[in-house]
């Protein structure tokens, strides 16, 4: 009893700590680290291992590199990387000199770099060169040439191509404390493009202080590990990664280690050598390494916590873990403009919770079910999920109408999510009633996918909707009406020249007409069943 008690205590000073010590950006905690235990572990990639004060110094010198450059204080910088050290150096080198870091997947194909690049204004461009199995070198020079800005380039290896490796000096440099002091929390942390159902990509601005917010009251309400052990393989410019793999390790004063591209068996490998304490990612990475031929002999004792958000886990990939771990369990529900979580699972090995609800609203935001009027409505009633957080998101770059609509008159954000509110407080999602669907973790809209699709000259409509996958959660589905015959494979190319490859439909179905309601939007609900009765 006395335990239990003690469990409550111990609770209820982390929500107050959260509330009272909340950092002001991810600088304040990493700034405080560097003072207390600069040699602390903080990234290993491969053979590369770096130290809180290698990480800094690397920072400062490409912060010094970006001012050399003519970068300065509101600007934009793009960066185009894998989960590697890179990726979060180049973070804090951009906030170092009071720039905003605007993430491009470098899954995508030159034509979105661009759309990204020239509606971000960015003046400099960081960013690897080989990607997988894809070489980027001529999308780079493209830019380059066609934009005029430097391009700094990473290879394969750690800090190699366009600059030096640094030995890091006795003393912090100075740009360290004048940054720590003077980062306005209200500042443009990152920006994060996501589509929309007009499908042109928007950039959507995350401040300091609203990504930090994520961060440390996870740390503190759910994984309270100091000195964690994280994998990072979920792409840097995804807010999935940002708050709860990066973020969260900043704010512990972690060590991160970085995959550039899920791999189970590289992932198992390193938390029985590694001692990871943290195992996170989406359902279909989690099912993977569930599956995969290692699982039953590795070592997992270490994992504490095991997380998962963007759709549900199985069942039996969450007996597995639960038979092969002591850990407790989390999932978490949110989106790139609530800087991350909204909803999550207080940590627990409760089957019933676990599978079938999406967690508990955070408390320290105002999460409410609304009708179609904005209105709430009762527990167990469904409708839209709608949130006002303390720090929102500082809305779409460009696009004051957008940002416009995102919000109720009364301040709550649009998340487009149905769902209901069970009698003990637990969320049960619903559905999406916007037409994204999200394919591995990944969000795809399906009007950015129509469009590209419709530019092909045989066709002459097209229509997107998702599906149900075994292995990716949901995968696209494209109906088509054709103006001359085309294939399906040629349809497929033309698509995987153009778009990063979760985007690309699984499946293309040729059709005489597309199905549409009497106000000409496409009936998508006879879509599915078009697409329901080709998989039977």
């Amino acid at each position: 009893m006395n335990d239990k008690n003690n469990q409550k205590k111990t609770s209820a000073l982390r929500q107050q700590d959260a509330e009272e010590l909340c950092p002001n950006s991810w600088i304040d905690p990493v700034y405080d680290f560097l003072k207390k235990d600069p040699e602390h572990e903080a990234m290993v990639f491969g053979p590369t291992r770096l130290s809180y004060k290698e990480m800094a110094a690397y920072a400062s010198a490409l912060a010094r590199h970006l001012l050399s450059c003519g970068v300065k204080a509101g600007d934009r910088v793009a960066v185009m990387s894998s989960p590697r050290p890179e990726a979060v150096i180049s973070m804090f080198a951009v906030w170092l000199i009071g720039a905003t870091w605007v993430g491009i997947n470098p899954r995508y194909q030159k034509e979105e770099q661009r759309h990204i690049l020239l509606d971000s204004k960015v003046v400099a461009f960081i960013a690897i060169t080989y990607d997988a199995k894809r070489d980027l070198e001529s999308d780079l020079a493209s830019h380059k040439h066609d934009l005029n800005i430097p391009v700094i380039r990473f290879g394969r290896d750690f800090w190699s191509l366009d600059l030096a490796k640094i030995k890091p000096k006795p003393k912090l440099d100075d740009i360290w404390e004048k940054c720590a002091a003077g980062i306005r929390g209200d500042g443009h942390a990152v920006i994060i493009y996501t589509s929309g159902s007009t499908g042109q990509p928007k950039g959507a601005i995350n401040t300091h202080s609203g990504i930090a917010f994520r961060s440390w009251t996870m740390y503190m309400d759910r994984f309270h590990v100091p000195g964690m052990r994280i994998i990072v393989d979920l792409p840097v410019n995804h807010i999935g990664a940002l708050a709860s793999a990066l973020g969260l390790a900043m704010v512990a004063g972690g060590t991160m280690f970085f995959s550039e591209h899920f791999n189970p068996e590289a992932s198992l490998r390193l938390i029985e050598t590694e001692k990871i304490d943290i195992l996170g990612g989406v359902p279909t990475m989690l099912a993977h390494i569930v599956g995969h031929n290692s699982f039953s002999t590795t070592d997992l004792f270490s994992i504490r916590y095991v997380s998962w958000g963007a759709g549900p886990i199985s069942e039996g990939v969450l007996q597995a873990l639960m038979l092969a771990t002591k850990a407790e369990f989390s999932q978490q529900y949110g989106m790139t403009e609530t800087n991350g979580p909204i909803c999550y699972t207080p940590p627990t090995r409760d089957m019933e919770i676990l599978l079938k609800t999406t967690g508990k609203p955070d408390p320290r935001l105002e999460v409410r079910i609304a009708d179609k009027d904005d209105n709430p409505v009762p527990a167990g009633t469904e409708g839209e999920v709608q949130v006002k957080m303390p720090y929102p998101f500082a809305g779409f770059l460009n696009n004051p109408a957008a940002t416009k609509a995102a919000f109720t008159a009364d301040g709550f954000l649009y998340t487009g999510d149905l769902a209901f509110i069970r009698e003990d407080g637990y969320l049960v999602f619903c559905g999406r009633s916007k037409e994204m669907f999200k394919s591995g973790g990944f969000n795809v809209y399906p009007r950015e996918i129509e469009i590209l699709i419709e530019t092909h000259p045989a066709i002459k409509a097209a229509a997107v909707i998702g599906v149900s996958d075994p292995e990716w959660g949901e995968v696209g589905h494209a109906f088509v009406e054709l103006r001359k015959p085309v294939s399906r494979e040629e349809i497929q190319q033309w698509c995987k020249e153009k778009l990063a490859n979760y985007k690309i439909p699984k499946a293309i179905s040729i059709i005489e007409a597309i199905p549409r309601l009497t106000v000409e939007k496409v009936d998508r609900a006879r879509l599915a069943e078009l697409a329901a009765k080709k998989t039977c």
